[in-house]
């Protein structure tokens, strides 16, 4: 069972450790971060979202209290009844064992139930095919997809626009 919460900054000594290689951490975060990603860039991207009202940043804990998951909520539309979630990531040793699922549709839930929202938007990368089932057991659909739209090395990496009703 997973409890969903606002990130703190000791979450972040945790989080810096599940991303080891530069494909995987631009299949998480879109380069939106530093490589390597280190306690001081999570510590700079929570200052920025505190000072915006549409966004925040969850960390989601085992039952033991150990973060276990992470994600970003932005782009809260409270007259549209719409929100994104973003920066998706899940323990390494966790993953495979329906943590994901479980994180993204605590989001979901708290998106609706203490939001008001109606509706939630995503982008994956369309060979991060793990994410996608995920998501779609979640209840996102694609709408769109962006072909060669993020270069990654010597790569054009394709991304899908998702979204779930809420």
């Amino acid at each position: 069972m997973l409890r969903l919460r606002p990130y703190k900054p000791s979450d972040a000594a945790r989080i810096v450790t599940w991303v080891s290689d530069w494909d995987g951490f631009s299949a998480w975060c879109a380069d939106l971060l530093d490589w390597p990603l280190t306690e001081a860039s999570l510590e700079k991207l929570r200052l920025e979202f505190e000072r915006e009202a549409d966004r925040w940043l969850m960390t989601a804990l085992d039952q033991s209290g150990t973060p276990a998951g992470f994600l970003m909520m932005t782009r809260a539309d409270y007259q549209a009844n719409s929100i994104h979630l973003g920066l998706i990531i899940v323990d390494p040793a966790r993953r495979g064992q329906g943590f994901g699922q479980e994180m993204v549709s605590l989001a979901l839930r708290y998106a609706r139930e203490i939001l008001g929202m109606e509706r939630a938007t995503l982008r994956v990368f369309a060979h991060n095919r793990a994410a996608l089932a995920c998501y779609r057991r979640c209840g996102f659909r694609e709408t769109g997809l962006e072909e060669a739209s993020f270069p990654h090395g010597d790569q054009m990496w394709d991304c899908y626009s998702m979204e779930a009703r809420l």
